[in-house]
């Protein structure tokens, strides 16, 4: 448990840029790397839910699929995706989506997109963060009765995207507890996560909405701690679901791989990776060297055609760190700056 084991990689700790994958040996161009496991919590937008499979992410240039579950709200694009999709969520997480297609049903008037809205308020610190988990769970601990949503609740603006992301999680979490302690809690986590107070005050409302309304087998699993986990997680190690390839413009969604997530950013990526389904592959760009680390890019493409300071924007924005991969520093250096 914990991360990968490779005859070709091993799992190290990289001076400023914390774990990362080094090759044990030479590896020649398209040797193949690793194939990504599930994902373990994954979300697709609202706008995207009628033309991806919520099986195997299978997109047909936005028609609806066939294949539709008027009772959760999933399509798929065969009858094969919809039968181990079933097997895969288990009947108490089939009946959590069920009550949730429900609940964002009767809602659809309160949805609340908080990524399309500009941040009023800073990103909240550790000390925030902790306090507004804290509020919610004695909220939890002191509602009535469960299964009614509160008057507060009932008025309350939802992001249905978040409440998929936890639910998701919540099952993975109720369905494979093993490989959750062993796998998600070895991932690098991000104790700030939240672009705002309000993105904040949206997952601890998630949080609390779910609790109203999931069948009671997960109750134990519905936990504040599962859901801060899955996003602190989630915040630098998510990839990207799109339409098209890595470098696709449909941004359809996304989902936490937590073998793929010890692969580190370079701006000059040696790896290539290809989404085959919903799993990941992973392959030699070029012919690469014994002890060199193995890199993918975080940029789906765009690092190509960018110049440093825009790559190192973006990066700083969505990442949150300050790129000095071979090509960052090589440019830096070229351009006369220390």
């Amino acid at each position: 448990m914990g991360p990968p084991i490779s005859d070709s990689f091993d799992v190290h700790d990289i001076p400023n840029a914390g774990r990362g994958v080094v090759a044990k040996q030479d590896l020649p161009a398209r040797t193949v790397l690793l194939d990504s496991e599930r994902p373990y919590a994954h979300v697709i937008f609202r706008q995207y839910r009628k033309e991806v499979c919520a099986h195997c992410f299978d997109y047909d240039r936005g028609r609806t699929l066939p294949v539709r579950d008027s009772n959760t709200g999933k399509v798929f694009c065969s009858q094969s995706c919809q039968v181990n999709w079933t097997d895969d969520q288990g009947l108490p997480g089939i009946q959590a989506w069920q009550q949730l297609h429900s609940f964002t049903q009767s809602r659809s008037r309160f949805f609340k997109d908080i990524d399309s809205i500009p941040p009023s308020t800073s990103r909240p610190n550790r000390i925030v963060v902790d306090g507004a988990w804290a509020k919610a769970d004695h909220a939890r601990l002191h509602t009535q009765n469960a299964n009614r949503k509160s008057k507060s609740s009932q008025r309350q603006a939802i992001d249905p995207d978040i409440l998929g992301l936890l639910l998701s999680a919540i099952i993975f979490y109720h369905n494979h507890r093993q490989e959750w302690d062993g796998e998600v809690l070895a991932l690098a986590m991000d104790s700030e996560p939240y672009r705002s107070q309000e993105d904040l005050d949206q997952h601890c409302a998630s949080y609390l909405q779910l609790a109203t309304i999931l069948p009671s087998d997960l109750m134990p699993s519905c936990t504040s701690q599962v859901c801060r986990t899955i996003v602190e997680a989630g915040s630098h190690n998510a990839f990207g679901i799109r339409a098209g390839g890595e470098d696709g413009e449909e941004y359809m969604g996304y989902a936490v791989y937590p073998s793929a997530s010890y692969f580190n950013h370079s701006c000059a990526p040696n790896l290539v990776k290809r989404r085959e389904g919903r799993t990941w592959r992973f392959m030699a760009g070029r012919d690469v060297r014994k002890g060199e680390q193995l890199c993918i890019t975080y940029l789906g493409g765009d690092e190509k055609d960018l110049e440093l300071d825009e790559r190192r924007r973006r990066l700083r924005d969505a990442w949150g760190f300050e790129c000095m991969c071979e090509r960052c520093k090589e440019e830096q250096g070229a351009q006369g700056v220390s």
